[in-house]
């Protein structure tokens, strides 16, 4: 099957394309010159950047092309494929926009990208699509980086890489599934452009790694590999951060889905997992762990043989409701193991303790203001405990699309994250108490504790850390301007990636979609995405945004408040890094902690038969 993907790289077509042929270390690669608002540059789509993982490397790590493997010219003139995954449609724009439109396929190790014209090397900007490591791809219309190439001067990339069940299933063992394949990928595209991006005129010692949600979390996981230290120089993460507890999970959680999924496809004996005790009500991971899986006869090398000989859609399907003890929930059952050897080669709780992370980064973090409602209007939608349901078949304005929540909803939502964080009754009333100081709306509230909850309280934290203990540039933004495309519910306010309108230069490639809306000036619009764009273009090209953006540092715990007033030049609008709730919830859990340490210490104390 590799033999027959790489003869297709021979196959010249019958057009002719304009763009320059490139040799680079892997042969000859041609593109498309293509005009963006009235400059040339030179669009890639679907480069490969790694052997295809079929067949007998399904599971396994990527493999490098090897040198001059692309014999003649590759024509990168056409969209790769979405990695495999479970597309949901909901009919709606707002959701299905970020979907996969050209199909999917185990050969997706591809990337797409923009080369500017300039004189000069240009710095790199990658981007790493988000999608909770399990769905959306970087190969759709959002994520054209033709005008954010053009307005940073850098040459960007984005590629695909392997998500769900493909990307992050796990199996203990030499013999067995290393775990981390989706971020071993994109290592895999960082030493690409290691190796051939002065081809392109770009700068491999000026590479900038940016990623949003699962993608945000992606870019710190790079700060955590040292492997890949040398690889980038800067990073921007939004909306995500490796070191959340939801961001990933436990290689025992990860070995007992992956099992599982091979009892679904008869690749695993139920006698060496135990399908009957997996719809126990078990706690204790341990014990679960020990009783489920019988590593003694289990035989790793057949039932990854077995595996790799299953269809795509047999995988996909048997991954649907699996899911076990020790994990949050959420819909996706594959995550990052957060303990490997080949990627983080250790635990990220011990690197994040110890700060072993790459403290040689310049860094801008930054969250929107409104963060969990996007996972509201998807997640709770048909739920009569929280009352929050979204109907894409109605007007976004429509009385059932407002999330009205009533004190019992907002409540139901305090006793989730109770249970989540283990909180006995008294803490659970003074985590009530937080988060009633909030807002005045218990909609709002909820907002708020999930934003803190999923997202603001880790990121603000790693934020604050990584300040203090690293001497390069660190900036910090709070993204509070609405997108005036969002289709969304106007409660929603400014949404989870409502940011990347402005930086991928929407209002330039598609000024059509301002057309008719009411108070919305398109070249107002332009002019906001610009100065976005220009600030991260100083960014990759230095480490420095501009000279009013002041650096995150202990005498400035602030983030910049990112709206028309602060990117015009008005960079005095700030606000926390991180907000109260934030600290109070943190002195709660600490509390909650050492109670539990006390408890244990004096239950210990206890039991124990005093020495005579």
């Amino acid at each position: 099957m590799i033999l027959i993907y790489f003869l297709t790289l021979l196959i010249a077509s019958v057009s002719c394309y304009s763009g320059p042929n490139i040799t680079t270390y892997y042969g000859n690669i041609t593109g498309t010159n293509i005009t963006v608002l009235g400059e040339n540059m030179t669009e890639y789509l679907g480069v490969p950047y790694a052997n295809p993982p079929i067949g007998p490397y399904r599971f396994k790590e990527p493999t490098e092309l090897q040198q001059n493997r692309i014999n003649g010219t590759y024509f990168a003139v056409h969209q790769g494929d979405a990695c495999p995954q479970i597309i949901k449609v909901m009919n709606f724009s707002g959701y299905d926009d970020s979907n996969p439109k050209n199909g999917t396929d185990e050969n997706c190790l591809k990337l797409n990208m923009w080369v500017p014209e300039s004189k000069e090397q240009m710095p790199v900007l990658v981007f790493f699509h988000g999608g909770s490591w399990t769905v959306r791809t970087g190969f759709t219309d959002k994520f054209n980086g033709s005008v954010l190439a053009l307005k940073t001067k850098s040459v960007v990339i984005v590629p695909n890489f392997r998500l769900g069940f493909f990307g992050f299933s796990y199996l203990s063992g030499e013999d067995g599934i290393s775990g981390n394949m989706g971020l071993l990928d994109q290592q895999m595209v960082l030493k690409w452009i290691n190796r051939t991006i002065e081809s392109f005129n770009g700068n491999k010692s000026e590479v900038t790694i940016f990623g949003t949600s699962s993608g945000g979390s992606s870019v710190m996981a790079h700060l955590f590999s040292n492997s890949s230290k040398s690889l980038f120089k800067r990073g921007i993460v939004s909306s995500g951060t490796i070191t959340h507890f939801m961001s990933t999970v436990l290689p025992k959680v990860a070995e007992i889905n992956t099992l599982n999924v091979s009892v679904k496809v008869n690749c695993t004996k139920p006698t060496i997992f135990n399908q009957t005790l997996i719809n126990q009500n078990i706690t204790d991971l341990t014990f679960y762990y020990k009783n489920i899986i019988n590593e003694t006869e289990r035989n790793n090398t057949e039932i990854l043989k077995c595996l790799q000989n299953k269809t795509v859609t047999e995988l996909l399907n048997a991954t649907k409701g699996v899911r076990t003890v020790g994990q949050l929930p959420t819909p996706f059952p594959f995550a990052p193991i957060n303990n490997d050897t080949v990627f983080f080669k250790g635990s990220i709780d011990d690197i994040y303790k110890n700060k072993y992370f790459n403290k040689e980064v310049d860094l801008i973090l930054g969250r929107t203001a409104d963060e969990a409602t996007f996972f509201m209007a998807t997640g709770f939608t048909n739920n009569t405990k929280y009352n929050c349901s979204f109907y894409p078949q109605l007007p976004a304005n429509d009385t059932k699309n407002q999330c009205i929540m009533n004190e019992t909803n907002f409540l139901n939502l305090i006793t989730l994250g109770a249970q989540i964080l283990k909180l006995n009754e008294t803490e659970k009333n003074n985590f009530t108490k937080i988060y009633n100081e909030t807002a005045t709306t218990y909609t709002n509230r909820s907002i708020r504790l999930l934003s803190d909850f999923i997202f603001d309280c880790e990121l603000s934290r790693f934020a604050l850390t990584y300040a203090n203990v690293s001497s390069r540039n660190v900036y910090f933004y709070e993204y509070n301007r609405r997108s005036p495309i969002n289709v969304w519910p106007p409660w929603t306010g400014a949404m989870h990636g409502d940011d990347l309108v402005a930086i991928f230069g929407i209002p330039f490639r598609h000024p059509e979609k301002y057309i008719n809306k009411t108070n919305v000036n398109v070249t107002l619009e332009q002019e906001y995405s610009d100065r976005v764009m220009w600030r991260i273009g100083n960014f990759t090209k230095s480490g420095n945004v501009t000279s009013l953006w002041k650096k995150l540092n202990a005498s400035n715990p602030k983030a910049l408040a990112f709206n028309m007033s602060s990117i015009r030049g008005n960079e005095t609008l700030y606000t926390y890094v991180m907000p109260p709730s934030c600290i109070k919830l943190a002195q709660l859990i600490q509390q909650s902690l050492n109670w539990k340490k006390i408890n244990q210490t004096l239950t210990k104390n206890a039991t124990t038969t005093p020495s005579t």
